[in-house]
């Protein structure tokens, strides 16, 4: 950064792609800890049953046509 004109600061532009890229680093940093920690069994029980069922939905309509 550069004294402007006025005694002030000049920030110097940065991409909004890189913008994005800096925060998802920062995000990832902050929250590497919680990201490897294992999910509790309820969760893990909930999403199972989510997965299954979503599964059953997408066999549904094949099966009918059949």
């Amino acid at each position: 950064m550069s004294d402007g004109a006025d005694g002030g600061e000049r920030l110097l532009a940065v991409s909004d792609t890189e913008l994005l890229r800096r925060i998802g680093q920062d995000l990832r940093s902050i929250y590497a800890d919680v990201i490897r920690q294992p999910l509790p069994q309820r969760i893990q029980a909930t999403l199972a049953l989510i997965d299954r069922e979503q599964r059953l939905a997408e066999q549904l309509p094949r099966t009918l046509t059949h």
